[in-house]
């Protein structure tokens, strides 16, 4: 039996070339294994801040409503202005008429005076004043409508009411905003 050393020779470089190549892989392996592995704990980190970015936020948020409510519970609540008392009638002072003496009378003529440019009206102050009452009460019920939903929208974030009443509410609120509306177009 006769042996090829030639042959053999460049057998055994095959197969070091291929084990090189097998090392070089292993090696680029474990490289993308480590740099996947700071990836996901950079976008974990990045993650985990954001949420406690957001949940400071939502803190300081809650802590702002919180001193709100206490403002608007420590104001006297006006639904209506109180009407006001009428004033007691003064009593009756007769006194006799004093005589009355004739005074000199003057003539003078009156010098003409310039007729004032009609200034241009605005379109709420065309409407009369019991409409003009009418269209701000309703914009104040407009704005007391846009706080309710404001408040019911915030407690429902902060988990006080569950969401089927949250809906419910919501859907009132905003029929009673739409009414609104429609009156407030109605007289302008």
């Amino acid at each position: 039996m006769s042996f090829d050393i030639s042959a053999i020779m460049e057998k055994l470089k095959e197969i070091e070339d291929f084990a090189e190549n097998v090392a070089e892989t292993k090696k680029l392996a474990d490289q993308l294994a480590e740099n996947f592995t700071k990836m996901k704990m950079s976008i974990n980190q990045t993650i985990n801040d954001s949420f406690a970015e957001i949940a400071n936020q939502i803190e300081a948020l809650r802590q702002n409503m919180e001193k709100m409510e206490s403002v608007k519970t420590d104001a006297p609540k006006v639904e209506t202005p109180a009407p006001a008392p009428k004033p007691a009638p003064a009593p009756e002072i007769t006194t006799p008429a004093p005589e009355p003496t004739p005074e000199p009378v003057v003539e003078v003529t009156p010098e003409p005076v310039p007729e004032p440019e009609p200034e241009p009206v605005a379109a709420t102050e065309a409407a009369p004043a019991e409409g003009s009452d009418q269209l701000d009460f309703l914009l104040q019920q407009k704005d007391r409508l846009k706080a309710q939903l404001t408040d019911l929208r915030f407690d429902y974030m902060r988990g006080y009411i569950p969401e089927d009443e949250y809906k419910t509410k919501e859907s009132e609120l905003d029929t009673q905003l739409e009414d609104i509306d429609k009156q407030i177009a109605a007289l302008k």
